[in-house]
């Protein structure tokens, strides 16, 4: 696994960012999702003859995801010409927005956070340290790194879609 990774990151990186119009971010994504398909299936006992020609296959899907994706998204995006058009009827949603204090907001979603979670954050979102570099700091495989910030992201997103700014309230997720 390690040795495949090593051999085919940067390529598959390189592979996907061309596909998705530059966007690094969605690249990574597309490149680590694809080694974290590519490692369970060799922990399920999979064995591969070729497996540049799986990884390739695999990121290709990912890539069309995330085209896909992006093309809802564009979708519901409204032109500047005829946003002057649209008004918002909901006032109170502007007071609720206006309440929000972004700081407090990404504070208190990073100290629910597990110490490791905490830890794993700091290194990638603050220091901006890469996955290969943490996987060395923290003692842990690059493809465990790799999940774990995947996990990360993904507890993020849903405790940001799932508070309640209405009343304040939050769920509890430690």
């Amino acid at each position: 696994m390690q040795e495949c990774y090593d051999k085919y990151r940067l390529k598959l990186f390189n592979y996907c960012l061309s596909r998705l119009n530059g966007s690094r971010e969605a690249a990574d994504d597309c490149v680590q999702e694809t080694f974290i398909v590519f490692y369970n299936k060799l922990l399920d006992g999979n064995e591969f003859e070729d497996p540049k020609t799986f990884l390739y296959r695999t990121a290709n899907n990912f890539v069309k995801r995330q085209k896909q994706k992006d093309a809802r998204e564009l979708k519901r995006q409204v032109p500047l010409e005829n946003a002057e058009n649209i008004s918002v009827t909901d006032e109170e949603y502007d007071e609720r927005i206006d309440l929000i204090d972004y700081e407090i907001f990404a504070k208190m979603l990073i100290d629910i956070l597990s110490d490791e979670e905490k830890e794993l954050y700091n290194l990638r979102y603050v220091q901006k340290i890469s996955v290969e570099k943490i996987s060395e700091k923290t003692g842990i495989s690059r493809p465990a790194a790799s999940m774990r910030l995947m996990r990360l992201r993904n507890k993020i997103k849903d405790m940001v879609y799932s508070i309640n700014f209405e009343g304040g309230e939050r769920n509890d997720y430690s």
